[in-house]
C-alpha cells in the first residue's frame, strides 16, 4: 500500500493539533459589549462615536472563566485614568470577576453605576480593556498611583474622578503617554480595531491576557 496519499493530510492534522494546544480556543476568550446610556436607553458604542457631554457608559463581560480584568482611559488632554478595580469605587464588582455575564462599574445601593465620557475633552478617548486569569503585577503596581473613578466623594455615591489616596504626584498625567509598557503595547495591538464589541484578542507576548479597546469623541 502507497502511504504517499495519506502524508499530507497527516502533517496537516499534527500541526492543526499543535497551533490548538498553544492558541487559547476563541470560545474562552472573553467577550465584551460597551454600553451607552442607562436604564431602558442603552445601545451599543461604536469607534468613534460622536457622544453629548457626560453620556453614561457601562462594559458588559461575558467570561467563560474567572478573569482579572482592568479597565482604564487615555486621552492627549486628560491623561491616563483608572476606571476599575478603583479602590474608591464601592460597588458589588470586585477582581476577580466569575464566570458569568458581569456589568461594569457594577451596582450600588441597588442602583447600576456608570462612567461618562469627560467634559471639555475634545480629542479623542481610548478605553483600553485587559482581561487576564491571573493578577498582572505591573498593573496592580501601577494602578494606586493613577486618578481614578470614585463614587466615594459625596453622599449621593455620584461618580466623580478624584486624586489618589496615595499622596505626591499622580502618573498618567495630560499629555504624557501610557504609563506602563504593558498598556503602551497593548494600545497598539488594538489601535486598528474596528469594532470595540465581541471578543477580546489574546495580547501578544503575554500569556492568558486578552484586549480590546473602545474610542470616542465628545462633542460640545
Amino acid at each position: 500500500m502507497n502511504a504517499r496519499p495519506w502524508l499530507l493530510p497527516v502533517l496537516a492534522l499534527g500541526i492543526a493539533v499543535a497551533v490548538w494546544q498553544t492558541v487559547p480556543p476563541a470560545e474562552l476568550a472573553p467577550a465584551c459589549a460597551f454600553r451607552l446610556g442607562s436604564g431602558t436607553a442603552i445601545r451599543h458604542a461604536e469607534n468613534f462615536a460622536k457622544l453629548a457631554p457626560e453620556t453614561p457608559f457601562t462594559l458588559s463581560l461575558h467570561l467563560r472563566t474567572p478573569h482579572h480584568v482592568y479597565v482604564l482611559s487615555h486621552s492627549a488632554v486628560d491623561g491616563t485614568l483608572l476606571l476599575f478595580p478603583s479602590p474608591q469605587l464601592q460597588s458589588d464588582q470586585h477582581n476577580p470577576l466569575p464566570a458569568q455575564q458581569s456589568v461594569l462599574p457594577g451596582r450600588a445601593d441597588g442602583k447600576e453605576l456608570a462612567w461618562t465620557t469627560r467634559s471639555g475633552i475634545e480629542p479623542a478617548t481610548t478605553v483600553l480593556v485587559l482581561a487576564s486569569r491571573e493578577p498582572i503585577p505591573e498593573l496592580d503596581t501601577l494602578l494606586p498611583k493613577l486618578r481614578r473613578w470614585s463614587n466615594s466623594v459625596f453622599p449621593d455615591r455620584s461618580m466623580q474622578v478624584t486624586l489618589p489616596a496615595t499622596g505626591g504626584e499622580p502618573l498618567g498625567k495630560p499629555r504624557e503617554d501610557w504609563p506602563a509598557p504593558l498598556l503602551r503595547s497593548a494600545a497598539q495591538q488594538v489601535a486598528q480595531r474596528v469594532d470595540p464589541n465581541g471578543p477580546l484578542e489574546p495580547l501578544a507576548g503575554q500569556p492568558g491576557v486578552f484586549v480590546t479597546s473602545w474610542r470616542c469623541v465628545e462633542t460640545r
